[in-house]
């Protein structure tokens, strides 16, 4: 009988996720035509995204810029993961036909020249996925990650800024470039709430237990390792355990489809 080997950690966590499922529908949602073209992938985290963009089909090239998140990418997906920085990019101008930017801008401090750098290394006629959270301070849920200490201001999670509202997107592809062809929110209030506290009791472990000396890239909101998955333990059976009540509370977000969401996705194309 064949050996079933075990499903990686990263598709399990996803699994029982929350927004990164949304992310990872939205992102899929709006990518180009993808054969036979060279992509990158930057803020790969993991490797979830850069599992499933390759599912989709093109020659993947994925980054990320903490050297953990890169390693865990790598055990996922194979070869075409790399660390980068957080200035420039180590590729030849005009390298890539598609181009997509995974939630990770809000924490660059010059994100302007990053900017720039992720537009230099598209080709004239290239695509472009931009998705980052909205920021929006006059939200309910703004109010509450203030609370919890999660906003820029606060330095809640090496974030340089809460996001990038629906205009400033725009504004920012546009000044580099881009052509906007369309954006679109996702991730409303229920689901934005209890992901909130759900970081929040995780990151209050996590600190107490002292298994993070230093805030990382993303902050210690979630699992970054299957060995970080294995300290949970407990109280991550406990979580798979109430996971359908968790998911039902989310669904909530479907009576209020006239609100916007807290996260946004972007996508154009550079001008030929």
């Amino acid at each position: 009988m064949e050996k079933v080997l075990p499903e990686p950690w990263q598709l399990q966590l996803f699994r029982r996720s929350l927004k990164k499922r949304q992310t990872v529908d939205a992102l899929l949602g709006h990518l180009p035509r993808l054969d036979g073209r060279l992509c990158l992938e930057l803020g790969c985290g993991t490797g979830l995204t850069s599992h499933f963009l390759r599912e989709r089909g093109g020659v993947w090239v994925s980054a990320d810029f903490e050297r953990d998140h890169a390693r865990s990418a790598k055990q996922l997906v194979g070869d075409g993961v790399l660390q980068i920085g957080e200035r420039a990019l180590p590729f030849r101008t005009g390298a890539f036909d598609v181009v997509t930017a995974i939630n990770f801008l809000e924490h660059i401090k010059d994100d302007e020249t990053f900017f720039a750098e992720m537009v230099r290394v598209l080709k004239p006629g290239g695509d472009f996925v931009f998705m980052a959270p909205k920021g929006d301070p006059g939200r309910p849920g703004f109010a509450l990650k203030r609370a919890l200490g999660f906003t820029a201001d606060q330095e809640g999670f090496g974030h340089a800024r809460d996001g990038y509202p629906l205009r400033a997107a725009r504004s920012i592809m546009e000044r580099h470039g881009l052509q906007v062809q369309g954006q679109e929110t996702y991730c409303r209030f229920f689901t934005e709430s209890l992901e909130d506290l759900l970081n929040y009791a995780y990151h209050r472990k996590a600190t107490q237990k002292k298994e993070s000396v230093e805030q990382d890239f993303h902050g210690d909101t979630a699992p970054m390792s299957a060995e970080a998955l294995n300290k949970v333990g407990t109280a991550y059976k406990v979580y798979s355990a109430i996971y359908p009540a968790l998911r039902a509370w989310t669904m909530l977000d479907r009576l209020i489809p006239f609100s916007e969401g807290y996260m946004a996705v972007a996508w154009g194309r550079k001008a030929a």
